[in-house]
């Protein structure tokens, strides 16, 4: 079986230019409230000084989210080594693991690997990426700058192009 699709578009043809991206230093609770604005699953994360950093997904979220309450409280510790090179007694982490959405940062739960494309790769050469890699967005980037990004989603609907039914070939 094959789908028909046209197959000389290229990734900078189907991404979207508009590029939402989350701040490394927002909250958890920041993020999801995020998410739920724009109806959006996932996002590139940029640091302070607009440097792509990562991206996260609210599959990140509900991971940490369903943390058991020692890892998290783990979490919040290593979050306070690295960052502000302190150890937090048991009250306090037990107290702010409590209220981890709101204590614990964007940075701990992104994923810090960033797979891009460039934005003459074809469609079929971004769909190898996205299920080699077993994601469902990949950010276009041409100079380690992000210029779009691309979805499962853009690319199903490139599927259909010009409003015509998908036709199977079977």
């Amino acid at each position: 079986m094959s789908i028909t699709h046209k197959n000389n578009l290229n990734a900078q043809a189907i991404m979207s230019k508009t590029l939402l991206s989350a701040y490394e230093g927002w909250t958890i609770h920041r993020l999801a409230e995020f998410f739920i604005k724009h109806g959006i699953s996932g996002a590139p994360v940029i640091a302070s000084d607009h440097e792509l950093v990562g991206v996260v997904t609210v599959s990140d979220i509900f991971k940490f989210s369903s943390m058991n309450e020692d890892n998290r409280r783990e979490a919040l510790r290593n979050y306070y080594r690295e960052s502000c090179e302190i150890d937090l007694d048991e009250a306090s982490l037990r107290d702010w693991s409590n209220r981890a959405e709101y204590n614990c940062t964007v940075h701990q739960i992104m994923q810090h690997e960033i797979i891009t494309v460039s934005p003459e790769a074809s469609v079929a050469e971004v769909a190898a990426v996205m299920v080699k890699n077993n994601i469902h967005r990949v950010v276009v980037t041409e100079k380690k700058i992000a210029l779009g990004v691309i979805t499962s989603m853009d690319i199903l609907r490139n599927l259909q192009p010009d409003g015509h039914e998908l036709r199977l070939v079977v």
